[in-house]
């Protein structure tokens, strides 16, 4: 297959439909978005305080909690992670633009590296980051891996990556590569009707669901419960992203 590497793309290369839409059966809803110049390295020594003081399970515990980079997200996550004992531990973070995910994990003492197509400069005893290339690449293995809303993005081309129908699904077999056997993978995207919001984003349903899951077990679903999230109506937004946890098969 051709590399489509100089995105975005306003419209799906008529040779890609079928895949991009699995022969026909996820519908397209049309919404461009150009954000392939937003993504400039940005240095996180500049922003990482503030989410570190934020973020700690004091305020998590006390409902202190101040802005949030998704609405409701981080305190779903937190509760992930107290529950599911991350604490230290070995933990990769899959997409990244602002370390919010991120401060929660270093609060509970884990190690952290973030992996990014494009690598934010951070100078941390416990956070590094690291090219999503390398992190293919390499031989690591983590204890714990975490993904919010960054997996229905691959291979759409909006931020200038190579299209790719499967990029999503890519993604989810790298983290298994890379997970440690008895770990855990919680991750958040958008679950709902299945539909190609194009370029914008993936919206999870029945059909796409089990196949970005095939080498998983799903162990709990926090914030939403599956089968209703699954028969929302057909929506162009990103409206449900429950916590989903995960074990290897």
């Amino acid at each position: 297959m051709e590399k489509y590497n100089n995105g975005p793309y306003k419209d799906i290369p008529q040779e890609l439909l079928k895949d991009f839409t699995l022969n026909k059966q996820i519908p397209i809803i049309y919404q461009f978005v150009d954000d392939s110049n937003t993504h400039e390295k940005i240095n996180w020594d500049l922003i990482i305080q503030k989410y570190l003081d934020n973020f700690t399970p004091q305020n998590f515990f006390s409902n202190n909690i101040g802005p949030e980079v998704y609405a409701g997200a981080s305190k779903l996550l937190f509760e992930s992670f107290y529950k599911y004992f991350v604490n230290h531990k070995k933990v990769a973070v899959i997409g990244s633009i602002e370390p919010w995910i991120e401060a929660i994990l270093l609060n509970l003492q884990n190690v952290v590296t973030t992996v990014e197509y494009n690598v934010p400069k951070i100078n941390h005893e416990k956070l590094n980051a690291i090219h999503y290339d390398e992190f293919v690449e390499s031989e690591n293995v983590y204890d714990v891996i975490v993904s919010f809303s960054s997996i229905e993005h691959s291979g759409l081309g909006r931020y200038g990556d190579p299209l790719d129908p499967s990029g999503d699904i890519k993604t989810l077999n790298a983290i298994y590569t890379h997970l440690k056997t008895e770990g855990i993978l919680i991750i958040g995207f958008p679950v709902g009707a299945d539909a190609l919001v194009w370029n914008l984003h993936r919206i999870y349903g029945k059909i796409r669901l089990p196949i970005l899951f095939e080498k998983f077990y799903e162990i709990e679903w926090i914030g939403g419960i599956k089968d209703e999230l699954l028969n929302k109506p057909l929506t162009r937004n990103a409206d449900y992203q429950p916590i989903i946890v995960l074990k290897k098969k």
